[in-house]
């Protein structure tokens, strides 16, 4: 009897859902700029480098007041402008097979005994479930980037791309230290409280490992005397704790060290954060190329089908004043030691399903 593999559930849960991408996307610097990409009215240069940048909208500003100081009358105000540009990098994945499997896997179906489930429907091709797995994985690879990517970094998940683990590694965003997390935030409402970050016109968001998030809120609880939170935190009926009325949101793809048992909090402003993208995750079919390269040696199949997936794009900021790093944060200690075993490929994962390897 042939091995009956219909009988199977995912490992964990999808890991492919990130929070703070969907924010990133929604704020306002990324429509404007996004919007002026797609209208084809922003301005997009080559640099001396040789690379392709883009243009960032200006900041302005008024200039300092002309000392008139033993004279009658003040002077107006001039106007003054700053503005900076971000490299586009490209993201690419190919998906390639010798022509014969692709021409047999676009005729076979999967059975009622094969691995059906999310990733291979009963009914569909064997291609079609390939073409379908190398979208979700650029997908994937394209939002891990855009959230942990920078122009020098290499691994098996990362391309060098300006994503925005370089803009908070950035020297003119602040770093603060969060060993004392009341303190860290004190220190920071400070800095809001100048920039204007306590009004509704900024959209700012912590952004968190779920960790980290834990040991923030295990330390937001009434004082011992007066029953209150600790002053400007507030926290609603379903536990979730807010600063200054900003909310936190929690995402995996955040920096977070199991090991020295800390992580950090990623003070972002959607008013000078953005990112822009030359098309959408799943790349449209003007970002897809499909190529054939033959050849006379059996051995190497005769010809070989490539379908290549592109995107390219960048992540930004306008305004380092209104963006902070809280560092060393410490975790909670119920979260450390033994707790955490054979769990590390969810605490960071790196695939869209993660499996324990000892299940294998």
């Amino acid at each position: 009897m042939a091995p009956d593999f219909s009988q199977n559930q995912l490992a964990n849960d999808f890991q492919n859902r990130f929070p703070l991408l969907d924010w990133l996307f929604g704020t306002p610097r990324s429509t404007q700029v996004q919007r002026a990409f797609n209208n084809g009215s922003a301005q997009i240069h080559r640099g001396t480098d040789g690379n392709l940048n883009i243009v960032l909208p200006w900041e302005v500003g008024t200039t300092l007041p002309e000392d008139t100081n033993n004279e009658c009358c003040w002077t107006p105000l001039d106007i003054t402008k700053c503005g900076s540009e971000v490299v586009l990098k490209l993201l690419c994945l190919k998906d390639c097979d010798k022509i014969l499997e692709n021409l047999v896997w676009s005729t076979k179906r999967f059975g009622s005994n094969d691995l059906t489930g999310y990733f291979a429907r009963q009914g569909e091709t064997v291609k079609e479930a390939r073409d379908r797995m190398a979208r979700l994985s650029m997908a994937y690879f394209t939002s891990y980037n855009i959230i942990n990517g920078t122009s020098t970094t290499g691994t098996s998940v990362l391309k060098p791309f300006h994503g925005l683990l370089e803009v908070m590694e950035d020297k003119s965003v602040i770093k603060i230290l969060g060993s004392n997390i009341l303190a860290a935030f004190d220190s920071l409402g400070c800095r809001l409280s100048v920039v204007g970050g306590t009004t509704s016109a900024y959209d700012i968001v912590f952004a968190v490992h779920p960790l980290t998030y834990l040991a923030i809120k295990e330390v937001i609880v009434p004082g011992k005397f007066n029953g209150e939170l600790p002053a400007n935190w507030t926290k609603d009926a379903n536990g979730n704790v807010m600063f200054m009325g900003h909310r936190f949101i929690e995402d995996k793809t955040v920096p977070v060290d199991v090991t020295k048992g800390v992580g950090d909090v990623w003070v972002i402003d959607g008013g000078s954060t953005g990112v822009v993208m030359g098309t959408d995750l799943i790349p449209s079919e003007s970002f897809i190329r499909r190529t054939v390269a033959t050849t006379d040696t059996p051995s190497d199949g005769c010809a070989t089908e490539c379908t290549f997936y592109y995107n390219f794009g960048a992540v930004f900021n306008t305004n380092p004043n209104r963006m902070a790093v809280i560092t060393d944060i410490p975790l909670s200690a119920n979260c450390l030691g033994a707790t955490l075993n054979g769990l590390d490929s969810l605490i960071t994962p790196q695939t869209i399903v993660p499996i324990n390897k000892a299940s294998v």
